[in-house]
């Protein structure tokens, strides 16, 4: 029998697999699909983020394949001026021991996938979907549609956002109906126009909408993600192409705004819905008895705070120092290891995901709160913008 087994193989699933192999643990990980998943386009890392991939001993690898932007900034789009900033790169390592980096969600997934289906310890069964689960003392047992059973002493979901595993044993969906709609394209820096963008990330505020860009992977490709108000059906997924015409109408009446004038160039698209979330209140939404959620399918947030990967991280990094301080030769008593991760994350996930939500909405203000938003930014920006709470140590 197993110790652990993974429900999906994304980057919280591969990122707890390579934090349970450095204790020789027998892990088993499961994926729905034929083959792994590294659609997406950028993520950023900041200090929170690096420090868990540091912990387990990736930070090197994954610098890298990383751009490191130097400067973050806001901008009002009508008024087309800069509101605020703060410096990233070398400030943030001074600040907080870890860099700020941004990565081609392919390469951060392809490098975990590397690492996990080398080692022996860790097997991998793909095109596998979870009908049910049964736990009975120290067991955990799940079964496929096809009858298959595979049983482990303990269970981490990190299946996503729409977690078979937490709609049939947590009894929870707390994922509700599309809110909001995010495009994104990938611009390649191969351009005297683009290079100025290749050092900052650069957060533009609309009226009802906001726009995200930032260099990703070793040749400082831009990342641009546009979120506007629009509903659409949820049955789409995260990579379903689209055309700018879409969303386009939002920048009729800044065409000389740097970011207008940016995007006009990108002809290859891509929707996906953001979701309305309510923030986790209790422990026993995130573990029972052997059995811990991880990732999304823990703590679904809105990516207004770049947060996601981050947070799923800092998962796997808490199950390896939580395992660091016990004897693995023995018996582990899973229950009381996941109650105590649920217990020390608890009120940073809450924290993390009110913000998320919170930002969504100071991002997209109209009218005299626009201005009232902009006025305290240009008073106070480099303090609301340098998220000390979030970047600290964590462990």
């Amino acid at each position: 029998m197993h110790d652990v087994s993974i429900i999906g193989a994304g980057i919280s699933g591969l990122s707890t697999a390579i934090a349970l192999k450095k204790f020789s643990l027998k892990v088993r990980l499961f994926e729905k699909n034929n083959s792994f998943s590294n659609l997406g386009a950028g993520i950023q890392l900041g200090p929170n983020g690096t420090r868990a991939i540091s912990s387990l001993g990736l930070l090197d690898e994954v610098m890298e394949r990383s751009a490191r932007p130097e400067r973050l900034l806001v901008y009002d789009i009508e008024s087309n001026k800069n509101l605020c900033g703060i410096n990233l790169g070398l400030n943030t390592i001074k600040k907080y021991g870890f860099p700020y980096l941004t990565i081609l969600r392919s390469d951060l997934h392809n490098l975990l996938e590397q690492i996990v289906v080398r080692d022996p310890n860790i097997e991998i069964i793909k095109g596998c979907e979870i009908k049910k689960i049964e736990t009975l003392d120290d067991k955990v047992s799940i079964f496929n549609y096809d009858g298959e059973k595979y049983s482990s002493h303990a269970l981490v979901a990190s299946d996503g956002i729409h977690s078979n595993i937490r709609k049939i044993y947590f009894k929870n969906n707390q994922i509700g109906n599309n809110e909001s709609t995010a495009y994104r394209t990938l611009i390649k820096n191969n351009s005297k126009t683009t290079k100025k963008y290749s050092k900052d990330i650069k957060l533009w505020f609309g009226n009802s909408f906001h726009v995200v860009s930032y260099p990703v992977g070793i040749n400082n490709d831009i990342n641009i993600v546009v979120v506007t108000k629009q509903r659409f059906d949820n049955n789409y997924g995260w990579s379903n192409p689209c055309n700018s015409s879409e969303f386009i109408s939002y920048f009729a009446d800044y065409p000389d705004s740097e970011i207008t004038q940016l995007i006009s160039g990108s002809l290859e698209w891509f929707k996906w819905p953001i979701f309305g979330c309510k923030p986790i209140k209790r422990i026993n939404e995130i573990t029972k008895n052997s059995i811990i959620l991880f990732g999304d399918a823990a703590h679904y947030m809105k990516p207004h705070l770049a947060q996601g990967a981050c947070m799923a991280l800092e998962d796997s990094s808490q199950i390896f120092h939580f395992l660091k301080h016990k004897n693995t030769n023995v018996k582990i008593e899973w229950n009381l290891i996941f109650n105590s991760i649920a217990k020390k994350r608890l009120s940073r996930i809450i924290k993390v995901q009110k913000k998320s939500i919170l930002n969504g909405h100071v991002f997209q203000l109209n009218g005299i709160l626009r201005l009232l938003r902009n006025f305290f930014l240009r008073i106070f920006g480099r303090l609301i913008l340098d998220q000390k709470w979030l970047y600290r140590n964590y462990l």
